[in-house]
C-alpha cells in the first residue's frame, strides 16, 4: 500500500498504486432513437448497448489516471517510479485521436509542474487545459497546421536537457496530426503522398513504412532528439496486435526498412502515381535516409495505457450481460471492408440456419482495421465501416435475425463525420423503397449518404478513443 495523490482533489489518500479510478459511463451514441426507429429494433438496441459500453472502457482519460499516479514527489508510471527531485523541467508533447483524454489526465496529475507542453488533436476535439497547450490539425490527410504543429514537437525536444523529463503521448492519427518533411520533399508532396496512401488499399503499417521513410520525426527520429533526456511514451493501441514500434512511432526505433517502403509502392501501384521529387528521393538509396534501428543507451520508458484486447473484451462482456453468447471471430480483421463484412455475414448466417457453428442467442465479435481501395474519383464520401457495415448486409434478409455493427472507434470513420453502420435485412429493402440502388451506391463509396436516407449510420462525434474497429453481428 502506498499513500498516493488523488487526482482529482490532490489530497493524500492512502490506497493501492494500481486501483483503478472508477470509470463514469457516458452516453456516446448520439442518434440513437434515429437507429431504432426501424428494422430489428430489439437486437439493434442491444448491438448499440454492445458497442457503447465498449466505447467507456477504453476511454484514454480513465486509463491514463490507472497508469499514471503522483505521490508527493515521485511519480509511479506503470510501477516503475520517478523522483520529480532530481528533474529540472517537464514537458508534454504528442499526438493523435486519442491523446487529448490522456492529456486532460496528465494536465491534472501533473498540474504546475508542468513547464510546457504542446499536444495535436484532429480538428473539432481541441479543448482548453491549464498547463498543456492542445492544437488541432487534419486527419486523414495533414495540412498546413500539420507541418507547423510538427515544429512545436522538434522545437519542445531538443529544448529537453540531460535532467529534463519528456512525457510523450501518442495514439492512432499522428502521422496525418504531426508531419516534417526529409530535406528536399515539401509539404504538399506530403500531402499527395498521404492521399495516395489511404486511397490504396494497403495495410496500416504498410502506409507507415513509407511515412516514416519520408519523416523527420517518425520512425525513432524525434526519440534521437529528446536525447539525453528521459522520455516516457503513454500510447493507445489501435495496431492490429499492439506492436510498441508502431504505437510509439516517434520515440521506438524502426524496423521497417528504405527497401521495404520501395517494395510498398510497387505492391500498390503507386511508384508512377507518386510525385517526382518522392520518387527521385526513394531511387537514390543512403545511409542517411534509413531510419534508426536503434536508440543507442537513451533512457526510455514505454507505457501501453490501452490496448486492443481491452476493446473486444469489453464487447464480449456486455454481450454475456445481455444474453448473448459471445464468440471472437478475429482481432486481426484486415482487406477490403465491403468484402470483408460480406465475409463475417455469411458465417452469421450459416450460424443462423443451422444453429451448428455457435449457440445462438450469439454475439460475433471482430477487431482490427480493414482499407478501402478507391479508383478514380468516389461519388461522394464514407469509411471503411460505413462500407462494412454495408457489404455486410446485402445478402441478408429481413427474415434472417441478424444486426451488424461497425464502427471507428475514435468517432470519425475515414474522411466523415459519422462513427460507423449499424445495418440488417431490412436496409436494402429501405433503400430501393426511396429509389436508391444499394450496390451501385456502396461501389460508388457513397456509403454515407446511402446510410444517412436509410438511418444506419451511427453518429458519436469525437469519443476521445482510438484503438481498433470495432464489429458486433447479433444472431437472435
Amino acid at each position: 500500500m502506498k499513500n498516493v495523490t488523488d487526482p482529482t482533489s490532490g489530497k493524500g489518500i492512502v490506497k493501492n498504486s494500481r486501483v483503478k479510478k472508477p470509470i463514469i459511463k457516458n452516453s456516446i451514441i448520439k442518434n440513437r432513437e434515429e437507429l431504432l426507429s426501424h428494422g430489428l429494433v430489439k437486437a439493434r438496441k442491444s448491438c448499440l448497448d454492445i458497442i457503447e459500453y465498449a466505447l467507456n472502457e477504453v476511454d484514454p482519460y480513465h486509463a491514463t489516471h490507472r497508469a499514471v499516479q503522483l505521490h508527493q514527489e515521485i511519480l509511479i508510471v506503470d510501477n516503475q517510479e520517478y523522483d520529480l527531485k532530481t528533474i529540472d523541467h517537464i514537458y508534454v508533447i504528442g499526438a493523435g485521436k486519442a491523446t487529448f483524454r490522456q492529456a486532460q489526465a496528465m494536465d491534472e496529475i501533473l498540474g504546475d509542474r508542468i513547464d510546457e507542453g504542446v499536444v495535436v488533436v484532429k480538428h473539432g476535439q481541441a479543448k482548453p487545459l491549464n498547463h498543456i497547450k492542445i492544437l488541432e490539425s487534419a486527419h486523414p490527410v495533414p495540412d498546413q497546421n500539420s507541418f507547423e504543429a510538427s515544429l512545436e514537437m522538434i522545437r519542445l525536444s531538443k529544448k529537453a536537457k540531460e535532467n529534463d523529463l519528456v512525457i510523450c503521448l501518442m495514439s492512432g492519427g499522428v502521422s496525418s496530426n504531426c508531419c516534417y518533411p526529409v530535406d528536399g520533399i515539401t509539404d504538399a508532396d506530403k500531402i499527395e503522398m498521404n492521399r495516395l496512401l489511404v486511397h490504396c488499399g494497403a495495410q496500416v503499417t504498410e502506409i507507415m513504412s513509407v511515412r516514416r521513410h519520408l519523416s523527420k520525426i517518425k520512425g525513432g527520429r524525434l526519440g534521437l532528439m529528446i536525447q539525453p533526456a528521459t522520455c516516457i511514451t503513454l500510447t493507445v493501441s489501435d495496431a492490429i496486435g499492439d506492436p510498441l514500434e508502431w504505437n510509439a512511432d516517434w520515440t521506438h526505433p524502426d524496423s521497417s526498412t528504405f527497401q521495404d517502403a520501395v517494395d510498398i509502392l510497387h505492391r500498390y501501384g503507386l511508384w508512377d502515381k507518386i510525385p517526382a521529387r518522392v520518387r527521385d528521393y526513394f531511387s537514390n538509396f543512403t545511409k542517411e535516409k534509413e531510419t534508426p534501428k536503434s536508440l543507442g543507451n537513451g533512457k526510455f520508458q514505454y507505457c501501453m495505457t490501452i490496448k486492443t484486447i481491452d476493446l473486444w473484451k469489453a464487447a464480449e462482456m456486455q454481450s454475456k450481460k445481455l444474453g448473448f453468447t459471445p464468440y471472437l471471430l478475429t482481432s486481426e480483421l484486415k482487406g477490403e471492408s465491403r468484402e470483408a463484412g460480406r465475409v463475417l455475414c455469411s458465417i452469421a448466417r450459416e450460424a443462423h440456419k443451422s444453429h451448428k457453428l455457435f449457440d445462438i442467442p450469439c454475439a460475433l465479435i471482430a477487431t482490427g482495421e480493414t482499407g478501402v481501395r478507391i479508383h478514380g474519383e468516389p461519388k461522394g464520401k464514407g469509411g471503411a465501416n460505413q462500407e462494412l457495415g454495408c457489404g455486410a448486409c446485402l445478402d441478408l434478409t429481413p427474415e434472417e435475425n441478424i444486426v451488424v455493427g461497425a464502427i471507428d472507434t475514435d468517432g470519425t470513420d475515414g474522411p466523415t463525420d459519422y462513427a460507423g453502420a449499424l445495418t440488417d435485412g431490412f436496409s436494402v429493402n429501405r433503400a430501393q423503397g426511396m429509389g436508391m440502388d444499394f450496390h451501385r451506391e456502396l461501389m460508388e463509396h457513397n456509403t454515407s449518404e446511402l446510410l444517412k436516407n436509410i438511418s444506419d449510420i451511427i453518429y458519436t462525434g469525437h469519443t476521445g478513443s482510438n484503438v481498433n474497429d470495432l464489429v458486433v453481428i447479433l444472431v437472435s
